[in-house]
């Protein structure tokens, strides 16, 4: 007992437990907001920094009309001035080879890509053309490999706001630094390449027989990438026998419930019934027939609890004795209020009925207190199950109040 009142002070605690949280995130973002204004005490609004976004900001204007009057002003990044500009540029040009050289040694010295990039600090643009287009892209990527030096041109535009300035930037680009296996192969797939397209016009491509005097015989890699699908398929499996325990063990729980909660409406009826005159043996089987009959007019779903009735009325009906019947009902059963009840219903068939109203009525007493502690385990259980949803439901609730105070904020 006193466990289950913890369990259910938790459960009472869960909503106090949002309630006072939001309340506490509202507190604290309107104690940030507080004193927080865009507009100074001389009536400036702060800019955003060179390169930075237009913001509104609504403020109310006093003095314009006899009341308070709600407007929304624009105010836009700061500008450069020329001289800001031109000091800009220069410094970038000082810094630009070691920000584009990438892995290079130097601009004289190119092997391998250029990082060419798009904006320099703040509200400073590039825009990158290249003289070579074949050699080297505006992007700073090599197309191809050359055979000897190359020279190639870059030419670059800076722009902050209304001011440009347009350079030139050499790049000598080389041949790619090879071991004489590599330059072997890459001498290769040269002429290989050649001699695909010397064959365009044939339906299919000839292999080369021979290489710089060396034979050559050729043959199709095999792939080894079908153990994934073994490891897939592995993986699956493990997947699908968890789900089938988790599925199983899912289905007993569901069908103890139901036994526990049908038990003490199956005693209530064998009380009445037995006391109204009739033997338990009778009484079981008029229950059987009531239940089969609501089944036909579709007034009853199927319980685990009638289903095993039936099975053991069936059994006394084929020759089974009565004792050993309600003993495999217990044992089919498999929870405790039903071995009692198989071991009572057995001592009352040696023993007489002398007794057994007194006995049903003590157990009826049990089974009411445990229908009663299932139902609210049962309750305290669906509460969990919703804390997760109104937790999420709370945090979207946070995030979109928490969102546009932080940008108003910044």
């Amino acid at each position: 007992m006193e466990k289950r009142r913890k369990k259910r002070k938790k459960g009472q605690l869960a909503p106090v437990a949002c309630m006072i949280g939001s309340l506490i995130l509202s507190a604290a973002l309107s104690f940030a907001n507080k004193g927080q204004s865009p507009i100074s005490g001389e009536g400036r609004i702060l800019r955003e920094g060179y390169g930075g976004e237009d913001k509104e900001y609504p403020i109310l204007i006093d003095g314009l009309e006899a009341e308070k009057i709600p407007i929304t002003v624009t105010v836009g990044a700061q500008a450069y001035t020329e001289k800001e500009a031109d000091a800009a540029f220069t410094q970038a040009m000082e810094l630009m080879e070691e920000r584009i050289r990438a892995q290079n040694p130097s601009l004289m010295e190119v092997r391998s890509d250029l990082t060419l990039p798009g904006y320099w600090g703040e509200g400073i643009r590039l825009r990158w053309h290249s003289s070579d287009m074949e050699i080297l892209d505006s992007s700073g990527k090599l197309n191809k490999e050359v055979e000897s030096e190359q020279m190639v041109t870059l030419m670059l535009e800076l722009s902050a706001g209304l001011y440009r300035q347009n350079y030139e930037i050499p790049v000598r680009v080389l041949p790619p630094v090879r071991t004489p296996s590599e330059e072997q192969i890459a001498g290769f797939l040269k002429e290989l390449k050649k001699q695909e397209q010397e064959q365009q016009t044939q339906p299919y491509f000839s292999l080369p027989g021979t290489y710089k005097g060396k034979a050559l015989k050729y043959e199709a890699e095999k792939s080894s990438d079908y153990g994934a699908i073994i490891i897939i398929g592995v993986l699956m499996a493990i997947l699908l026998a968890a789900k089938g325990q988790n599925e199983a063990k899912q289905k007993n729980q569901k069908r103890e419930r139901e036994l526990l909660l049908d038990y003490s409406d199956l005693l209530s009826k064998i009380m009445v019934l037995t006391g109204a005159g009739l033997t338990v043996r009778n009484a079981w089987g008029q229950m059987v027939k009531d239940y089969e009959t609501g089944l036909e007019l579709g007034k009853q779903k199927q319980r685990p609890a009638y289903e095993e009735m039936r099975k053991t009325y069936y059994q006394m009906q084929s020759g089974m004795a009565e004792g050993e019947a309600y003993r495999e009902f217990g044992r089919r059963c498999r929870l405790q209020p039903y071995l009692k009840l198989s071991g009572l219903l057995e001592q009352n068939r040696k023993a007489g009925t002398k007794n057994i109203r007194a006995i049903f009525q003590a157990e009826m007493a049990d089974a009411l207190e445990q229908r009663k502690n299932l139902a609210r385990r049962l309750g305290e259980e669906a509460g969990t199950k919703l804390l997760l949803p109104l937790f999420l439901m709370l945090g979207i609730i946070m995030t979109m109040v928490m969102v546009p105070a932080m940008m108003t904020m910044g």
